[in-house]
């Protein structure tokens, strides 16, 4: 029978309700349950039904009593999460100092995701026509990829394989190559420009505590409902 736990994964103990993606005519701000004083919606459903593996939210939508057991579980984390507030947790001076550090790190992350699409666009830009005339590699230039690297496949792989085995990877990677090639000589005339100074003494600091152990942080973890895998008797 198919049923459901709570698991504790890696990411913050927040519901996420943003609103997603729908069909035409759904109402994504449509309260699904009440649950006390708070409420359970249909964005918050669909979302987190949308953080689930595939085959997962395959069981949710198409097997009646898996989606009630999995809304179920919702129902439970949100009546948790109303304990802790009633214990007043969320006024928890640690509490607030985690919360401070969350905002730090999703402003990070948002100005990451700029930075990403800058990246993207400029290179569209100035390469992209390049870019897209790149020629598929010939059986020529596959063989000699293979013969060249014979050896660091095999040590990828864990055991020899032959080059009809792995030629679409092959292919794939060459392509990735080209295009990288051009990425790093787009790259390299901007850095000809520019006026870069490296401090050494900071790399290497920095490198030194990235190498060092970290104490396990449980300050950001995730109550989330997930199916769980058909038990065999």
């Amino acid at each position: 029978m198919k049923r459901y736990r709570l698991v504790i994964g890696a990411s913050m103990l927040v519901f996420v309700i943003s609103v997603t993606g729908c069909n035409k005519g759904s109402d994504n701000s449509a309260v699904m349950v009440r649950v006390n004083r708070g409420i359970i919606t249909t964005a918050d459903f669909k979302k987190q039904v949308q953080e689930l593996a595939p085959q997962m939210q395959q069981a949710v939508v198409t097997d009646p009593k898996a989606r009630r057991e999995f809304l179920d579980d919702l129902i439970g984390i949100e009546l948790v999460i109303q304990e802790a507030k009633r214990q007043g947790l969320d006024k928890d001076s640690e509490f607030k100092k985690r919360q401070e550090m969350l905002k730090s790190e999703l402003e990070r992350r948002m100005q990451e995701d700029v930075k990403n699409e800058l990246f993207n666009t400029v290179l569209k830009k100035e390469i992209g026509d390049k870019l897209s005339k790149i020629v598929p590699p010939t059986d020529q230039e596959v063989r000699d990829y293979y013969n060249t690297n014979k050896d660091k496949i095999t040590k990828a792989v864990g055991k020899p394989v032959s080059l009809k085995e792995i030629e679409p990877q092959l292919k794939m990677r060459i392509m990735q190559e080209k295009r990288r090639d051009l990425y790093v000589e787009y790259a390299k005339e901007l850095r000809e420009k520019a006026k870069i100074t490296v401090d050494d003494k900071v790399l290497d600091t920095a490198v030194t505590e990235i190498a060092q152990p970290k104490d396990v942080d449980l300050s950001n973890m995730k109550a989330q409902a997930v199916p769980k895998k058909e038990e065999t008797k």
